[in-house]
């Protein structure tokens, strides 16, 4: 699969090079958003904030017909600063689909896909966990990857391969950027995702995808990082409703005996974590929208003594829920959203909420 991408990537550029580009046009997009945040449990503190999101995005045709897109991000950090992130070209083939370069972007991850909350999808929102531990996502590392045209298959399916040929190459990287060089690692030196979608019936969306690493690893890996999620979404007059869930296992290294090293609750060093989700959405009218959903997040654990043939297999589950209500005025977007975790950072007896009221403005 590796040699079909890279060569398939060398014949689309070999195309490419004997066509031009007419100029193209610029365009600026974003939104500025303001918040009052309220946590509660066994975490307090409140705080507010203000930030904004500018999407910078040109865009063209070339002279076989072709179309192209590029886009990038004006985005602010914690403490004022702001960087340019979210960037990629993506070449329009027409019925042939599109082929895309991205640097944290054009992620195939459908963790997502499920799509219930008025204000956003639930713990992807909001959320009180330090870490959730869910979704990889070839976005994180700069790829390429191909997807389907719309109505190219049957039943409203697309799919979608996204190739990293270095993960260790870190994002942001300038045109022409040597780029890090590593023998090997655990998690392997690069990553392949596919994805697929499909429309069946009026108002009914499923899909999913499937992640994992390749390339040079080191010799004692004893389990690979691998990830995948599905998800359901069916649609009826004003109601919505969706269902997720995903599972993920970071890479392990381990002596003859597969002993692992045991870590601590809130850690992301379990052995697996997997994810279920349920929700619920109306449309009370064409200004109002009320979502409710419910989330668990599973960590597992497993040790095994030196002297063992057998795994005993611990988990701790934390469990959110999350009640929205977003309220539109014309461009501008009011939304109130509670938040309420069980043992919270997978840590039993550890409840957290949060209360967030919001203002966005879109332009």
């Amino acid at each position: 699969m590796k040699n079909i991408l890279k060569t398939f990537a060398v014949l689309v550029s070999a195309s490419l090079i004997s066509v031009t580009a007419k100029a193209g046009e610029l365009t600026v997009t974003g939104s500025a958003k303001a918040s009052y945040l309220i946590n509660g449990g066994n975490d307090t503190g409140k705080a507010m904030g203000v930030s904004n999101e500018l999407n910078f995005t040109a865009s063209g045709e070339m002279d076989n017909g072709f179309t192209w897109t590029y886009h990038t991000e004006l985005d602010p950090a914690d403490g004022g600063a702001a960087s340019n992130d979210d960037t990629a070209i993506v070449i329009g083939m027409g019925d042939l689909g599109t082929v895309g370069i991205y640097d944290a972007e054009g992620g195939l991850s459908t963790e997502l896909g499920w799509g219930i909350g008025a204000m956003g999808v639930g713990a992807d929102y909001a959320n009180t966990m330090t870490n959730i531990g869910r979704g990889y996502d070839v976005s994180s590392d700069p790829h390429f990857s191909y997807t389907t045209a719309a109505g190219m298959l049957p039943f409203g399916i697309q799919a979608a391969v996204g190739f990293a040929p270095n993960v260790n190459d870190g994002q942001s990287n300038s045109y022409k950027g040597g780029g890090a060089q590593v023998d090997a690692a655990a998690a392997g030196t690069n990553a392949t995702q596919y994805k697929i979608t499909a429309s069946p019936i009026d108002g009914l969306k499923i899909g999913g995808d499937y992640y994992e690493t390749g390339g040079h690893k080191v010799n004692n890996v004893s389990q690979h990082k691998t990830g995948g999620n599905v998800y359901a979404q069916y649609a009826m007059g004003n109601f919505k409703v969706g269902y997720t869930k995903g599972k993920l296992e970071p890479a392990k290294t381990d002596d003859k005996y597969g002993t692992n090293t045991a870590d601590s609750a809130t850690a992301l060093g379990g052995d697996a974590y997997e994810s279920d989700g349920l929700g619920l959405e109306f449309a009370v009218n064409d200004q109002l929208s009320l979502s409710i959903s419910e989330e668990d997040f599973t960590r597992v654990h497993k040790t095994m003594a030196a002297t063992a043939s057998t795994n005993t297999r611990n988990t701790v589950t934390s469990s959110q829920t999350t009640i929205m209500a977003a309220y539109n005025i014309g461009g501008a977007t009011l939304g109130l959203s509670l938040v309420d975790t069980d043992n919270s950072d997978y840590t039993a007896n550890r409840d957290e909420t949060k209360t967030i009221v919001s203002l966005a403005l879109a332009f």
